[in-house]
């Protein structure tokens, strides 16, 4: 793991890099998070940093004090909370990929999606549903998987920042577990690490298909996180 990855994630959080080794919880105001209305617990080996909506940082700095092992559990959150709290997403699965360790999976259905794709996607993203998790921000170096002129796979490049982004993945439900989402992901990759990106990766750790194509591109963990979305930009109580 680089020095880059912990310069990028410190000044996301707003945090001095050299303290990632430290066995340490704090809490500050967002950095990267703008104006989100709620907070972030971020672990990174024995740190955790919550990054929180200003109005908060008091109340979170003694709730994380009591938290102990459970910064990352989103019911002690919902306890702790009660009415403040709206919905908490995670834990999550945070990677990191240094480009001498990557694993191209490459596949001869895969190629760059054009425009004249776009009925292919707009097939394949009703046939997800509800399932469909692609972020519209998600729309560089994009390759789909195409059979039968299906597209059964699609992956995108999201900017987190003008130097750091990560990969975003869906399949056809009836055509998953096939190798396609790691062929599609792996090709958004190439492309990224091409152009001297950082590349990230976030996924839900319960989502393991996700992380299992992470681990088989060669990315490893770099942290584990969780969001809580909070009704107020500051305690009622």
């Amino acid at each position: 793991m680089s020095t880059r990855d912990d310069e990028f994630w410190a000044g996301f959080l707003g945090v001095d890099p050299s303290t990632f080794d430290e066995r340490t919880t704090t809490v500050g105001p967002h950095a990267g998070l703008g104006d989100y209305v709620g907070f972030w617990c971020f672990r990174r080996k024995q740190r955790t940093v919550i990054s929180a909506a200003p109005g908060w940082v008091p109340r979170l700095e003694e709730l994380a004090a009591a938290a102990g092992d459970e910064t990352m559990d989103p019911g002690f959150w919902q306890r702790a909370l009660g009415a403040d709290f709206e919905r908490a997403i995670g834990p999550a699965f945070q990677g990191c990929l240094a480009a001498e360790n990557f694993r191209p999976a490459h596949s001869p259905i895969v190629r760059a999606v054009t425009a004249e794709d776009a009925r292919a996607l707009d097939e394949l993203r009703e046939a997800c549903g509800d399932e469909w998790n692609m972020p519209e921000a998600a729309e560089h170096y994009r390759y789909a998987s195409f059979e039968s002129g299906f597209a059964t796979a699609l992956a995108g490049y999201r900017s987190w920042s003008e130097e750091a982004g990560d990969p975003a993945v869906i399949a056809h439900p009836e055509a998953r577990g096939g190798g396609r989402g790691a062929a599609v992901t792996s090709a958004v990759v190439e492309d990224a690490l091409e152009a001297g990106k950082l590349l990230l990766y976030q996924t839900l750790e319960a989502n393991t298909p996700a992380v299992r194509i992470a681990f088989s591109l060669g990315y490893q963990r770099y942290a584990n996180h969780l969001a809580v979305r909070l009704t107020n930009e500051s305690p009622t109580n």
